[in-house]
């Protein structure tokens, strides 16, 4: 079991407000921030449980190093302890059913699906410099198909459930000391030379979280996909000549704020290399404002989601920025959703994608597509929500499920019906013209700009 202590110490917190009143979320007056706090502290009601958008930035405002962040973790956990979680939470629990794993696979082209079963496999693997794809990584495989990455061996499976990384960000402890047990299980038969990650959360997650937090130690060495593609521009193994000559900002993900500068700076190194012009963002690096995905952990609603990614892409837009510029493939999903919504001009890119392009190749690039697939997902399971009263009952996630390792065979293609029906239909000529998409837009923007009168009163 985990210690709490590990998380937050109350004996460190001196109730300066420091965490609260530099929260690029919440902003609050130091007097406010100290009573947020310290109720915080008391585990008595208050609204920093359902605005936190889990983006790290506190952690490193605490000037006593008192892990605030983590205390927010702790009272999320007694929350799914008391109540489970929320129906919209089965989207992303890759053992649900209603999952978008288990329901974008059978969406999926031929080579993607082909991928997705490769990096399954562990057979053969054993010894090399592993390419950590990540659980998100799976919404878009297309991003390692390309010979930047032919020195590393892909593996990867949804059910290892990032290492930890997004059921960590909503405070599931006792999950993510369960998943990260079946980890070492799967590493130690892997036994990676190895392991580079396309997330920096798995990066954090195995270095630094699920040995100082949980006392799972890995034996094996990790470093993040952005180190190893500027050792290999360092070394001369890349020949970036086809400068890239657009103005990017990048979104600075919530994992990155655990490893910092060297993450931070090394992603616009590359950029730069590329021949990209980097423009910053308001919030960015340490005050980076979450993608959406954290912005929605607190009350698990859509449209906080939206809400976050839409803030991102006005940020990017205020910057000047052509391209807004992701290295992590949750942010890479949740954008990618949130600009087809909006209606963005600022274009979606992955780091990898940049590389690509600077030595010449042209990149799948599917997000458009993959956003309408993702969109088909969350519009089934939201009407079987309303249509369904069992469908809408809270849960909670079956710990037994971890004590075996995953069958790399076992790949559930079989199509749903319903996230089908949705999916021609957004795809056909009705939703794909001008009209019905600047309506569309018209309609998001504004369902957003009436929220946001609404909570500023």
């Amino acid at each position: 079991m985990y210690e709490k202590n590990n998380f937050f110490d109350a004996d460190c917190c001196k109730l300066c407000g420091e965490c609260l009143s530099r929260c690029p979320v919440l902003g609050y007056s130091p007097s406010r921030a100290k009573e947020e706090k310290e109720r915080l502290n008391r585990a008595e009601p208050n609204e920093v449980l359902d605005k936190c958008t889990t983006c790290f930035s506190c952690d490193l405002y605490c000037p006593n190093e008192c892990n605030p962040y983590e205390l927010v973790l702790l009272r999320w956990n007694e929350r799914y302890e008391s109540r489970g979680l929320p129906a919209m939470a089965r989207m992303v629990i890759p053992s649900d059913e209603t999952s978008i794993w288990n329901r974008l696979y059978p969406l999926l082209p031929a080579d993607e699906k082909e991928a997705i079963k490769n990096r399954r496999k562990i057979e053969g693997k054993s010894g090399k410099d592993i390419l950590l794809t990540g659980c998100f990584s799976a919404f878009s495989p297309y991003l390692t198909m390309t010979p930047v990455l032919s020195e590393l061996t892909p593996y990867g499976d949804e059910r290892l459930w990032c290492t930890g990384g997004h059921i960590y960000q909503l405070g599931l402890l006792e999950v993510v000391e369960a998943i990260a047990q079946r980890a070492k299980r799967v590493f130690e038969e892997l036994k990676p030379r190895k392991v580079v990650t396309m997330m920096a959360a798995e990066a954090s997650m195995l270095n630094r979280i699920l040995p100082e937090k949980f006392g799972i130690n890995y034996d094996i060495e990790v470093m993040t996909l952005e180190q190893w593609l500027w050792e290999r521009i360092e070394r001369g193994k890349l020949k970036l000549d086809r400068k890239i000559k657009k103005r990017i900002s990048f979104h600075d993900n919530c994992f990155s704020k655990s490893i910092g500068d060297e993450l931070w700076q090394v992603a616009r190194d590359i950029a730069v290399e590329c021949g990209a012009d980097v423009v910053e963002m308001k919030h960015n690096r340490e005050n980076a404002l979450c993608c959406g995905f954290g912005t929605a952990a607190g009350r698990f609603n859509i449209l906080d989601l939206i809400e976050g990614g839409a803030l991102r892409f006005r940020e990017a837009e205020d910057a000047g920025a052509e391209w807004m510029v992701v290295y992590c493939a949750a942010c890479y999903f949740i954008l990618s959703v949130v600009k087809e919504l909006i209606g963005s001009k600022v274009e979606l890119y992955h780091l990898i994608e940049l590389v690509d392009m600077a030595e010449g190749r042209k990149p799948p690039h599917r997000t458009r597509a993959r956003a309408f697939d993702i969109l088909s997902i969350m519009s089934a399971n939201i009407s079987r929500m309303l249509l369904s009263s069992d469908a809408r009952k809270r849960f909670r996630i079956d710990l037994s499920q971890f004590d075996r390792n995953p069958d790399p065979a076992r790949l559930n293609l079989a199509p749903d019906k319903l996230t089908g029906a949705y999916n021609r239909f957004y795809k056909s000529g009705l939703v794909q013209n001008r009209v019905t998409q600047a309506g569309l837009h018209r309609l998001v923007r504004l369902i957003l700009q009436l929220r946001k009168g609404i909570a500023d009163g």
